[in-house]
């Protein structure tokens, strides 16, 4: 099997293991702990990993990872409208991660029941008709090859299962690194291929088999049972996927931003404006107290009280006022929290620069 020789440095002030397919420059920064390690060959151990048979080369650059990340904190509704002036931001994560390629194609045998309306003696009556048919398609999709802390938890999980994007993967060259800076890093793979199947693949594959039963039964069908196989193309091709990752700290608050490197997947968990939200839930509760005045006019109207059909009005007319003043408001309150955040986003890249 070919292999590709992986530079793995041990740093001497935090103890991580520093991975880069490139070239050693005279110096290097630990994206750890960010101390400069000088002439860092003297910390390497030299490791041979399998060569991977596809990459996916990064299609975004730091500066629009930093302005996604800018971006989906405007857009988030209830971030607080001062996360720009003491948010702190870390270091960029940059980093091309092993993953397993799993593609095949699938048949199932499905059968299931549907109710059919038929008339009888002027009456129309249901009855259950047996159906059965096929269903085939093709699945694609990778699984991270890697178990471990090198990689932050949260980029574990985001990365931990991803559809295969075969227009933007490369057969594997080494030269794809040579249009790469030196501040890229990646991971050894440390998991077997029949694992990482046995414990992620297998349960996607079945989810999307489900989904193709059930969209090839349609939706009157129901109580489906199925049987499936399936052929692979492959049992885990490696594939270099590339991400960004930072974290940010806001007051006391530490949080992630992800996204994949070619710009499409991201993941951002973000702090809460539980004033903001109380504020809004004020009137929420207006308007579901106007709704139970409605309810309880239909209940007259059952009953047959005489009162009945003037609560259901009064409290329609009630519940409706309600629903639109609670829809303006809250649209009031969030598009005002917005244009602050928009504004301090602006004025947060122009002291970046």
């Amino acid at each position: 099997m070919p292999t590709i020789e992986l530079q793995q440095v041990k740093c001497p002030n935090c103890g991580a293991n520093i991975s880069q397919f490139n070239r050693f420059r005279q110096t290097l920064e630990c994206p750890y702990c960010h101390s400069t390690l000088q002439n860092p060959e003297a910390y390497a151990v030299k490791r041979d990993m399998p060569q991977p048979e596809f990459i996916i080369p990064f299609k975004t650059a730091d500066y629009d990872f930093g302005k996604n990340l800018l971006q989906a904190l405007v857009k988030r509704k209830y971030v607080p409208t001062d996360i720009f002036t003491y948010m702190r931001t870390e270091d960029v994560f940059k980093a091309f991660l092993p993953m397993f390629l799993y593609d095949g194609n699938y048949t199932a045998s499905w059968n299931g029941h549907v109710d059919e309306k038929y008339q009888e003696n002027n009456e129309t009556k249901t009855r259950r008709r047996y159906v059965n048919g096929n269903a085939n398609g093709t699945y694609s999709f990778m699984c991270l090859a890697y178990e471990g802390e090198e990689v932050p938890k949260e980029l574990r999980e985001f990365a931990k299962l991803m559809e295969f994007d075969h227009s933007n993967a490369q057969y594997f060259s080494p030269d794809v690194f040579a249009q790469e800076t030196d501040d890229f890093m990646t991971v050894e793979v440390n998991v077997e291929k029949l694992a990482v199947w046995s414990h992620v693949g297998e349960q996607e594959l079945q989810r999307q088999v489900d989904e193709g039963v059930h969209r090839a039964a349609g939706s009157d069908v129901d109580d489906i049972q199925y049987t499936m196989s399936y052929t692979p193309n492959s049992d885990g091709r490696l594939v270099l996927v590339p991400f960004w990752f930072i974290y940010y700290n806001y007051r006391d608050e530490r949080h992630h931003f992800i996204m994949d490197g070619l710009g499409q997947r991201r993941d951002l968990s973000a702090p809460v404006n539980m004033e903001e939200k109380h504020e809004i839930n004020k009137y929420n509760w207006s308007m579901w107290s106007t709704l139970i005045v409605a309810i309880i006019g239909i209940i007259m109207l059952v009953a047959k009280v005489q009162a009945g059909s003037p609560v259901l009005i009064a409290g329609a007319v009630a519940f409706a006022a309600a629903l639109i003043v609670y829809l303006v408001r809250r649209h009031n309150i969030l598009s005002a929290s917005e244009k602050i955040r928009d504004a301090g986003a602006n004025l947060f890249l122009q002291q970046q620069q």
